[in-house]
């Protein structure tokens, strides 16, 4: 019976293998469009609008350039020349800019583009394996692990920055390859211009380009002994591309150690006022929770290579190219573990040697070859309803957002009625009050302050007005459904009627 199995199996494989390169690519874009346009328009997430986080930047970028009469430049040199204070990330804000030059504040159009870079994404992905001679199943189940599971909010979300980067870090990986096995020049250059765009669109991405030396030589190792000659011999005839890589890590990293400084990355890095205990704390916390399936199946995956325990351990240099991923991204994040967009770029290392190791360990048959097969198939299933799942809150937070926006408009635009918004400490969400309502014509937003019980415009040219709670209309607050909701605003509401949307409530005064 299992013996019929496989040779059914095998002969689907042989089938696939036999598909000409049109077919496949065809087939390969087909399938990856399908899969993540319909996920995010069956979820809702593709039209679900504004979120009260990221998103806020885009309304204030309009709001500049209509209402502040800022020119595009002016408006790029403002977003760069801050964040470049604080961060390295030039190349996000450039984007994020240009994305509100050209959309304005429609977010369904810019999440078009969102979903089209996780389709690029994927694709690439799909055919870094090939490349590396997996065979098409295979090739997908590395891409799909890659981007489908906690991580997925990368799909829909228009904050982080991960969904151009693992794009780039794709592309550039795939004409490396390419060029490594073809030896054409172009593939080189192309390469290394992927990795560099990659580099200056968000900081940990940097910790990649080590990675990708080290693959230039484990390529070129392949077949020879691990010696000094040989090393050098294989850096040598790859001198160029390595310097090159050598250099826009040494120089980005100079930068962000000594020029713009690290004080800005609170949760980056080791700390000498965090104790062992806690370390170990966050990451078991990390381990059963966002980390748990990559853990559970990845052990189980890893038994079973240690079966072969004689051919396991000549497995050396992919464990090392495999840690060169992983063991950065840990280290960066080890006060808060890898959660939800965080994952990535680890995952990459962690589908290397899962996936493309998996698929080329030749002595892995039988039962225990469908045994692995199987634990990557349940792995992906478990982290796609982890994908739904939050796709679902996502859309439905959205859509209570809108209803807010729109209802408070609807109750005051026109009139000298004053809306208090109760969303600190999350100052995005005050944030994207102040600039969406001023792009829709009403300017009476007032911020309310926990700690000093006070209320003021926060913002704007007027950020020190204050208002009297009595001449209050409309508050709006986050309730316990909403993830940033963190306490109730000690505010008497007697005088309010309570109006919920979803995750944040209304609460109008009588007699409006």
């Amino acid at each position: 019976m299992v013996s019929g199995f496989l040779d059914r199996v095998q002969a689907f494989y042989n089938k696939l293998d036999k598909m000409d390169k049109e077919r496949e690519a065809a087939l390969v874009w087909v399938l990856s469009a399908a899969l993540v346009f319909g996920a995010v328009m069956v979820t809702g997430t593709l039209t679900s609008g504004f979120h009260l986080v990221d998103d806020w930047e885009f309304a204030k970028y309009v709001d500049w350039m209509t209402l502040e009469n800022y020119s595009l430049w002016d408006c790029l040199r403002e977003a760069v020349g801050f964040d470049i204070t604080i961060r390295f990330r030039p190349l996000y804000y450039i984007n994020r800019v240009l994305m509100a030059y050209v959309f304005g504040i429609n977010l369904t159009a810019m999440s078009v583009v969102k979903a089209a870079e996780i389709v690029a994404a994927l694709v690439a992905l799909y055919y870094c394996a090939r490349q590396m001679k997996c065979n098409m199943v295979y090739a997908a189940l590395f891409s799909l692990t890659v981007m489908v599971g906690y991580q997925s909010p990368v799909w829909w979300k228009l904050g982080p920055q991960e969904s151009y980067d693992i794009m780039m870090f794709a592309v550039g990986f795939f004409f490396l390859l390419k060029w490594l096995s073809a030896g054409k020049r172009r593939y080189a250059f192309v390469s290394l211009g992927a990795f560099f765009l990659m580099s200056v669109y968000k900081e940990p991405f940097i910790l990649l380009l080590p990675f990708v030396g080290l693959y230039v030589l484990y390529d070129g190792m392949k077949g020879k002994r691990v010696t000094i000659p040989h090393l050098w011999e294989t850096i040598r005839q790859r001198l160029p591309y390595l310097l090159t890589i050598g250099i826009i890590f040494a120089v980005e990293m100079f930068l962000i150690l000594f020029v713009i400084g690290t004080n800005n990355y609170s949760y980056v890095g080791l700390d000498k006022g965090v104790t062992f205990d806690q370390y170990v704390q966050v990451w078991s916390k990390a381990a059963g929770s966002e980390l748990k399936w990559y853990v559970r199946f990845g052990v189980l995956m890893g038994l079973i290579l240690l079966t072969y325990w004689e051919h396991a351990k000549k497995l050396g240099w992919e464990i090392l190219l495999a840690a060169a991923i992983i063991l950065p991204q840990c280290v960066t994040y080890s006060k808060t573990a890898l959660e939800e967009r965080y994952i990535l770029p680890s995952v990459l290392g962690y589908a290397f040697f899962f996936v493309v190791v998996g698929c080329r360990f030749r002595p892995l048959s039988g039962k225990r070859r469908i045994a692995y097969m199987l634990c990557l198939l349940l792995m992906l299933a478990a982290h796609g309803r982890v994908m739904l799942r939050e796709a679902q809150y996502f859309t439905y937070r959205g859509e209570s957002v809108r209803t807010m926006l729109e209802s408070t408009l609807e109750l005051v635009q026109g009139t000298d009625k004053k809306v208090l918004s109760c969303f600190s400490p999350n100052l995005e969400g005050n944030r994207t009050m102040y600039h969406w309502f001023r792009l829709h014509g009403y300017d009476e937003v007032f911020y309310w302050e926990e700690d000093e019980k006070k209320i003021n415009r926060s913002f704007g040219p007027r950020e020190d007005e204050q208002a009297d709670y009595a001449d209050i209309d409309v508050i709006v607050m986050y309730n316990e459904e909403d993830r940033h909701w963190c306490y109730e605003p000690s505010l008497d509401l007697t005088d309010f009627t309570e109006r919920k949307c979803g995750t944040i409530t209304m609460y109008i005064r009588n007699n409006q």
